[in-house]
């Protein structure tokens, strides 16, 4: 009823919807993505009133009936992405992309494979078979969760990379919105399985983004600001219907360091001016690294899926401790987070684990550093893989020889090729990457050629 008052109230200038009149429809959730269609595909210049009604219709309903938006973001998502650089639109746009991003599933939009394969086509020139195949998985993967529009901004982006300062301030802003949607939709997909995590990370770090998004939002915003208390009430639907340039900013500094840790720290070695590096620090550890790692223990708090392992985390020690009990062994796992991470590198302690030899909880500890220091991975994650380690090695599973893990860190999968001269089993994309480093194709362990098989 509510939203059908709002309709009839609401008062269009562009030509496809001339006179408003009453939707009429049994289903709310199809009046909604009526509204949010006809809204999205008005002219740029509509008027406040249509602004205004929209915006309060948002702003009143939108915590109470998130799933009525959901739909109207599932059918519009690739308008709404469009919709980030009219100053107009762009509050609007935001708000129900904002709630695409974080109730969303895999099954939300219909991946557009002609996307997929225009992004496949211009990144496989000179790649290996396993390779091309990884990449393709990739994008699939990416497509299932990002908007195809978002997909092809954030590729654009990285290609126009020496251009990009040069555009005016409103498409800058739409640019800093999408980047936050994007990471708000990956944290989404990795909740669902982290492997959507991996295989998203693996997408922006191909588009070249993430370096051209920290130049604006530095450039944008003084570090100084990180001081605030709430640097997420920019964006939340209790703000004005507008955004501060600024603020949006340091939100973007904020969660990108949360979500693509690995790839900030690469940035800030390779990339990042001389004249940011020590403000960026000083922000990353008094400003990001403390509310990041509360974040992190609070999302440890509420998982239901450790069963019988045991986690514990202090913000005063930055340690995660992890116990575990597996047949008569005691297994313990404690990870040291530095107040600069992640700009410097975690560290894994096992030495408490009874019963196993120290060969082994070393290599579970080298398991969980590449993860947490190489591959964009959180704690929770971490852990989880852990465990699932574990729990194969267990019941008798040997690990990859490459990445000392028996589950793949970025696909899960076990090793799944068999050398036929030493017998021992390798991950696919491990080995392959060992052969590119190495130049040379030769099994890791027995340094014959290659001769390898599937099981």
């Amino acid at each position: 009823i509510y939203i059908l008052n709002a309709a009839s109230s609401v008062e269009v200038t562009s030509s496809g919807f001339t006179n408003p009149v009453l939707i009429e429809s049994e289903d709310e959730k199809e009046v909604l993505a009526q509204l949010t269609r006809c809204f999205v595909n008005s002219h740029h210049s509509v008027s406040s009133a249509w602004t205004d009604k929209f915006s309060s219709l948002l702003r009143t309903k939108g915590k109470k009936f998130r799933s009525m938006f959901l739909q109207a973001a599932k059918t519009c998502s690739n308008e709404l992405v469009d919709c980030l650089n009219s100053p107009q639109k762009r509050w609007c746009a935001f708000q129900i992309l904002d709630v695409f991003a974080t109730d969303a599933d895999e099954d939300s939009l219909e991946t557009d494979d002609s996307i997929v394969q225009q992004q496949f086509a211009a990144w496989k020139v000179g790649m290996d078979d396993e390779e091309a195949v990884e990449l393709e998985d990739d994008i699939r993967a990416t497509a299932s969760w990002l908007p195809a529009k978002l997909m092809s901004l954030l590729k654009s982006m990285g290609e126009r990379a020496s251009s990009v300062e040069h555009e005016d301030k409103d498409t800058l802003v739409g640019y800093l919105l999408a980047w936050i949607t994007c990471l708000n939709i990956m944290d989404t997909a990795g909740s669902a399985d982290m492997r959507n995590r991996s295989s998203v990370g693996a997408f922006i770090k191909k588009t070249n983004a993430l370096g051209v998004i920290m130049e604006i939002a530095l450039s944008e915003t003084d570090l100084g600001e990180g001081d605030k208390e709430d640097i997420f009430g920019c964006t939340e639907l209790d703000t004005s219907t507008d955004f501060v340039a600024s603020e949006v900013a340091l939100l973007v500094l904020f969660r990108t360091v949360e979500a693509l840790p690995t790839l900030v720290k690469t940035w800030f070695n390779d990339d990042c001016p001389k004249y940011w590096q020590q403000k960026f620090s000083t922000f990353v550890e008094k400003r990001v690294a403390p509310a990041t790692l509360q974040r992190e223990l609070d999302r440890i708090k509420k998982a239901t899926c450790f069963d019988e392992m045991a986690v514990n985390g202090s913000c005063a020690s930055r340690e995660v401790v992890a116990t575990y009990q597996q047949d008569e062994c005691q297994l313990s796992v404690m990870i040291r987070i530095p107040p600069t991470f992640p700009l410097r590198n975690v560290e894994v302690d096992c030495q408490k684990t009874l019963g196993i030899p120290s060969s082994r909880w070393r290599r579970w500890a080298l398991q969980i550093m590449l993860m947490l220091n190489n591959q964009d991975g959180n704690v929770l994650e971490a852990l989880l893989l852990w465990k699932q380690n574990v729990d194969k090695e267990f019941d008798g599973v040997e690990p990859c020889p490459v990445c000392y893990s028996v589950l793949c860190i970025k696909t899960h999968a076990m090793p799944n090729l068999e050398c036929k001269t030493c017998n021992n089993r390798f991950h696919t994309t491990c080995l392959y990457k060992w052969f590119q480093s190495s130049g040379k194709s030769q099994c890791v362990l027995c340094q014959q050629p290659w001769s390898g098989t599937k099981v």
